[in-house]
């Protein structure tokens, strides 16, 4: 135990002095911009980006390194001081942080107190009861009330999907209290309705069903109906669809959006499988609006047993694959050889890119490319690798999603990139390093069974 100790001090310190490297780049790298008024601004942006290539991080993940390092560095000494001594970990470190300034420093010896009894508190329990303890002591000393700070904490109201294994994935919501409790006690009131004798489901596995039935139960466009049934009364404002935002060489034509306005018949029952029945064959699927590819080997349509591809997520049973080939109105179907998995493509004679180009690269492409960035494709700019202006062609070996933030720094003339071969993207950064990136193979054909005779 003395060993794990031991080695858990060691990693906070290393951590303290990472924190510190991360600070220094980041001066470095605003020194050097202090000379180009182009990058007045940048300079935490160019970091992030710079650090995450090199760490092979996130762009996100690599941006809270450098806020949190920073704000360790240079506005909490005696929490990088305890983290450097092994007395919190970084995980705390940056709880502490978190915490500290989410009180205005109106006052600098309340917040140097606050910070100390937060390290008191931090070095004694884990994170998430610290966080607990740590609100209460916030409450406590915060100069705003409650109410002034959840009117601007709604604000940030948002929700969020993050992919998981097997074809599943997280759906998370970030709100107000009162209408997440409200929310969840609905499902759940909804969800012991439907136990009994003869139901198999668990009660979380019938929460689930409840949630993507409501969620998923409107019309082709999306819309809920006017009036709720049980309630009569209106369902509240609809809600307002993102558009990715791109340039000229990647502006969404008509096509992009769904303009179907059938309304399923019925009202949809959960069939146990996380699917519902009673709408036509389309099950599910009605309410999906996200502009979403979907890669189906040509085989499975015909009902073979390989698997398809949920763009930017990851792989997804045939019969799933199937269903929304074959009925949403908002996935855009991708096939794919029964042998190779190959996709086809075509390039284009002028600089607006042609609709099935847009697809074929942002389906090969499936995040930014840019290293590290994990924007999906279908929210992504398409960006000439190499310029128009000078000679480059509207192709699908020269063009490669960029999110709007990596094709300004592109644009600027901070990163640099080469595509040798369609797909296979040279990253160059500010300060000179290179980095090699290329895309996911398509998903692979199943291998042939041999006959069993």
């Amino acid at each position: 135990m003395d060993t794990l100790k031991d080695i858990d001090e060691a990693r906070s310190w290393l951590d303290a002095q990472e924190a510190k490297v991360v600070t220094r780049v980041l001066d470095l790298q605003t020194e050097q911009t202090r000379h180009d008024p182009r990058g007045w601004g940048y300079e935490t942006t160019l970091t992030a980006a710079e650090i995450s290539a090199a760490l092979h991080l996130p762009d996100r993940t690599a941006g809270f390194l450098v806020e949190h390092s920073t704000l360790l560095t240079r506005y909490y000494p005696a929490t990088l001081e305890a983290l450097e001594a092994g007395k919190l970990s970084r995980r705390h470190a940056w709880a502490v942080v978190e915490e500290a300034t989410s009180i205005p420093d109106t006052d600098p010896t309340a917040t140097a107190e606050f910070e100390a009894r937060l390290i008191e508190v931090a070095s004694l329990t884990t994170v998430v009861k610290f966080r607990q303890q740590a609100n209460r002591l916030r409450e406590q000393l915060h100069p705003e009330t409650i109410t002034t700070r959840h009117k601007r904490a709604v604000k940030e109201r948002g929700v969020y999907l993050t992919p998981s294994y097997d074809g599943m994935a997280w759906l998370e919501a970030y709100l107000s209290l009162d209408q997440a409790a409200g929310i969840f006690h609905r499902v759940d009131t909804a969800a012991r309705a439907l136990q009994g004798p003869d139901e198999s489901r668990t009660l979380t596995q019938l929460r689930a069903d409840v949630l993507t039935d409501v969620l998923t139960s409107a019309g082709a466009t999306g819309h809920m109906s006017a009036v709720e049934p049980a309630t009569g009364e209106p369902a509240g404002e609809a809600a307002a669809t993102e558009e990715p935002v791109t340039d000229g060489a990647s502006e969404p034509d008509g096509t992009d959006s769904p303009d179907a306005t059938g309304v399923p018949d019925g009202t949809g029952v959960p069939d146990g499988t996380g699917g519902l029945v009673g709408r036509g064959g389309a099950g599910a699927y009605w309410g999906v609006q996200a502009k979403v590819f979907v890669t189906v080997p040509v085989m499975t349509l015909l009902g073979g047993d390989a698997p398809g591809e949920l763009e930017g997520y990851g792989p997804i049973d045939p019969d799933t694959a199937r269903k929304l080939a074959g009925h949403a109105p908002s996935f855009t179907r991708i096939l794919t050889h029964p042998f190779t998995g190959a996709r086809l493509g075509a390039d284009a004679t002028t600089y607006r890119v042609p609709k099935d180009l847009q697809d074929a690269v942002r389906v090969r492409d499936r995040t930014c490319r840019h290293p590290g960035c994990n924007r999906l494709a279908v929210f992504c700019e398409l960006d000439h690798t190499k310029p128009w202006s000078q000679g480059g062609k509207t192709s699908y070996g020269n063009l490669a999603a960029l999110c709007k933030r990596h094709h300004k720094l592109k644009s600027e003339g901070y990163w640099h990139y080469r595509q040798p071969e369609p797909g296979m993207i040279i990253a160059i950064s500010p300060m000179g390093e290179t980095y090699l990136t290329r895309p996911d193979p398509p998903p692979a054909p199943l291998p042939e069974t041999p006959p069993p005779f």
